[in-house]
C-alpha cells in the first residue's frame, strides 16, 4: 500500500473540486433536510447500540420483548418515511416534460419497489443471514434517498466512473490515502481499548472482541454487513452531509461536528475508544472535501472493514497466518498500483504531440518498428 510520492504530491497539489451551486432552496431547507437524512439513517444502529451496549454507560436497557417490538416498530416507522420521501422525489423529477414516458415508468416503478423493499426489510427475520441482507438492502435505499435529495438541491455527489487511465490512477492514489485514514482511526481506537482494559480505569469499553459485540461470525455476513455500514456511513453521513452543507457555504466546523457526532455515536459500543472514530470520521470529510470523489471513499472504507474484520476472524487460525495474509494483500495492492501507473503513464505520453523535424513537419512513421534495446 505504498504511495509515490511524486504522485501523492501532485494530488494533494490539486485545487480543491468547486462546490456546486444551489439556487433553488433556502438554506434552512437544506440543513432540515441535512437532520432528516441523519435521523433516518442512525434511528436502528442507535437503538440497537442503545440496547445492546447501553450497560457501559449506565442505561437500565434490557432485550426484552416489549424492548425489541419498540424497535422494529421504530424502524417500519422509519422506513415508511423512506418509502414516501424517495417516491416524492423521484415522482417529482420524473414529469413526463422532462423524461420520456418509459423512463418515467422505470424510474418510478423502481423507486415505489426499492422504498416497499425498505419497508418488508424492517420486518424482523428468524434467519440471522436474511436479517442481514435486510439491513443491506435498506442501506441501499438510504442511499439512494440521499442521491435524490441532493439532486433535488442540483448538488452533484460527483459518483460517475473513472473513463480513463490517469483518472484511475488519481482514484486509486484517493482511495489509498482514504484507507490510510481508517488504518489511523482503527489502530487509534483498539490501542485506547486495550490501554483501559490494562489501566483498569474504570471508563466505558467493550468487553469482548469487535465481532462477536456486532454479532459476526463469519466472513459472508461481514461483507453483506458492510454493504449497510458503507451506504450509510459514507453516502449519506459523510458525501450527503458534506456537499449538502458546502453547497449553502455553512463554516468548516458545522460540517466536521455534524459528520462526526454520528460517526462517534454509531461506534459507542467501543466505549469511551469511540472517541478515536473523531480522526476516522474528520478524516474522510477532508478528503472529500478536498477531492470531492465518492467511489474511492466507498473502495477504501469496504476494503478496511473487510480485511480488519477478516483478520479478527481468523484468530483461531496459526498466528503466522495472519501476517501471511496481510502480506499478500500488500502484494496485490502494490502490483495494482503498478498497472494502474504504467498505464497513466502510456496514456500521458500518447497524448503529448510528435516532434517537429527540421523543416517543421512533424515526423511520419516508415511502416517499421522502432529498434528495441535489449541492454
Amino acid at each position: 500500500m505504498r504511495i509515490p510520492p511524486v504522485a501523492l504530491l501532485d494530488l494533494m497539489d490539486r485545487p480543491n473540486p468547486e462546490p456546486s451551486e444551489l439556487t433553488d432552496a433556502p438554506a434552512r431547507r437544506v440543513v432540515r433536510h441535512v437532520i432528516g437524512l441523519l435521523l433516518l439513517a442512525c434511528y436502528f444502529p442507535l437503538a440497537v447500540t442503545a440496547v445492546t451496549s447501553g450497560h457501559l454507560y449506565g442505561l437500565s436497557l434490557s432485550l426484552t420483548t416489549r424492548t425489541r417490538y419498540a424497535v422494529i416498530y421504530g424502524q417500519f416507522s422509519v422506513a415508511t418515511v423512506v418509502f414516501w420521501w424517495l417516491c416524492w422525489l423521484v415522482f417529482t423529477r420524473t414529469l413526463l416534460s422532462r423524461v420520456t414516458p418509459r423512463q418515467r415508468l422505470l424510474q418510478r416503478g423502481a423507486a415505489v419497489l426499492a422504498g416497499a423493499a425498505g419497508m418488508y426489510a424492517a420486518v424482523p427475520f428468524s434467519i440471522a443471514h436474511a436479517q442481514v441482507v435486510g439491513h443491506a438492502v435498506f442501506g441501499c435505499v438510504m442511499a439512494w434517498l440521499a442521491l435524490e435529495v441532493c439532486r433535488a438541491h442540483r448538488v452533484s455527489l460527483r459518483t460517475t466512473l473513472p473513463r480513463t487511465a490517469v483518472e484511475r490512477l488519481r482514484d486509486w492514489q484517493i482511495t489509498i490515502t482514504v484507507l490510510y485514514v481508517c488504518v489511523v482511526g482503527g489502530v487509534l481506537s483498539f490501542l485506547l481499548v486495550h490501554l483501559i482494559r490494562w489501566t483498569g480505569a474504570g471508563v466505558p469499553v467493550m468487553k469482548g472482541g469487535q465481532m462477536a459485540t456486532l454479532g459476526v461470525d463469519n466472513v459472508g455476513t461481514l461483507a453483506i454487513g458492510l454493504v449497510s455500514t458503507v451506504a450509510l456511513e459514507d453516502v449519506v453521513i459523510v458525501a450527503a452531509t458534506t456537499a449538502l452543507l458546502t453547497a449553502i457555504r455553512r463554516p468548516a466546523w458545522q460540517i466536521y461536528t455534524l459528520v462526526c457526532i454520528p460517526e462517534v455515536l454509531l461506534h459507542a459500543y467501543l466505549g469511551l475508544p469511540a472517541i478515536g472514530m473523531l480522526v476516522f470520521a474528520a478524516g474522510r470529510v477532508w478528503l472529500y472535501r478536498r477531492y470531492g470523489r465518492l467511489l474511492p471513499l466507498m473502495a477504501a472504507h469496504f476494503t478496511f472493514d473487510l480485511v480488519g474484520g477478516g483478520l479478527m476472524l481468523l484468530q483461531g487460525l496459526p498466528f503466522w497466518y495472519r501476517p501471511a495474509l496481510g502480506l499478500l494483500f500488500s502484494l496485490v495492492v502494490s502490483w495494482a498500483e503498478n498497472r494502474l501507473k504504467k498505464a497513466a503513464k502510456s496514456a500521458r505520453s500518447d497524448e503529448q504531440p510528435q516532434p517537429a523535424t527540421p523543416d517543421g513537419d512533424s515526423p511520419q512513421p516508415s511502416g517499421h518498428p522502432d529498434p528495441v534495446s535489449t541492454r
